[in-house]
């Protein structure tokens, strides 16, 4: 019965996508109490698989991704409207992930670049235009500068979202990282064990007014957590056909991937 009902609900969405729905979203409530939206104007379509003896019900999106979800693990499904700008993804981490970069307005857009730091974009990403780099000396700013009036996920976005922190950075490393490429833009598609992900593009990084790596398929990302061997640099994620941590000179620019906390 649960089968019918729902097969019946996907013709109905079906309808409703092709129609316009004025709801910007379809809100899958799944039995172990979380939710998982998806807009509209991002799906291809939606369907029941009921091969191999799973029934599931897939989301394919415009971006040519596949979301599964088990039939047994959906309590309903529902438009509704939802907060404009990014997606808080759950990937079961302790933080939810921001569905694209600061500055962008797509998963596969750069956005912005940033020195560690500073809140705003800039040309030139040296150390002669380092805000914190004063009488040749590298001044400390935190240890960890989520949250704080240094974090340029907070600044740019508001108080709910931030720079992840290492901690936050070493869990997304841990989940499962697929080379993708999404409108023509190479990156990776990073999926969480309860089958949500996001989509990291290569991104490069700006070192002086050059974009370095960017061809070569290669992304950085800043953490909010600075080296503490290091005071002349963080930690970010960078990946070029692997995953891992490592610290940079704070003065490069590199993209920022923002989280949020779940209250």
């Amino acid at each position: 019965m649960k089968r019918i009902i729902l097969i019946i609900m996907m013709a109905w969405v079906s309808t409703i996508v092709i129609a316009q729905n004025p709801e910007n979203a379809i809100v899958i409530h799944l039995q172990n109490s979380d939710d998982v939206q998806i807009l509209i104007d991002d799906v291809d379509s939606l369907f029941v698989d009921t091969q191999g003896g799973t029934e599931q019900v897939n989301v394919r999106m415009n971006d040519k991704s596949l979301r599964s979800y088990a039939l047994r693990s959906i309590e309903y499904m529902n438009f509704a409207y939802v907060e404009q700008g990014p997606q808080a993804i759950n990937l079961g981490l302790s933080s939810l992930w921001a569905s694209y970069n600061i500055g962008a307005s797509k998963p596969e857009e750069v956005g912005y670049y940033f020195s560690w730091g500073e809140t705003t974009p800039k040309e030139d990403y040296s150390e002669a235009t380092y805000l914190y780099y004063v009488n040749y000396t590298y001044e400390h700013i935190g240890n960890n500068i989520s949250g704080t009036k240094y974090d340029a996920a907070t600044a740019q976005w508001g108080n709910q979202w931030r720079m992840p922190n290492i901690y936050e950075i070493n869990e997304l490393m841990n989940c499962e990282w697929t080379s993708e490429t999404v409108n023509g833009v190479n990156g990776f598609r990073v999926t969480g064990k309860n089958g949500n992900s996001i989509f990291l593009p290569a991104t490069g990084y700006m070192r002086g007014e050059e974009c370095v790596d960017k061809n070569n398929c290669q992304g950085y990302y800043w953490s909010s957590s600075q080296d503490p061997d290091m005071t002349s640099s963080a930690y970010n994620i960078n990946f070029k056909g692997y995953t891992s941590p490592w610290s940079a000179n704070r003065s490069y620019g590199f993209p920022i991937r923002a989280v949020r906390d779940y209250n």
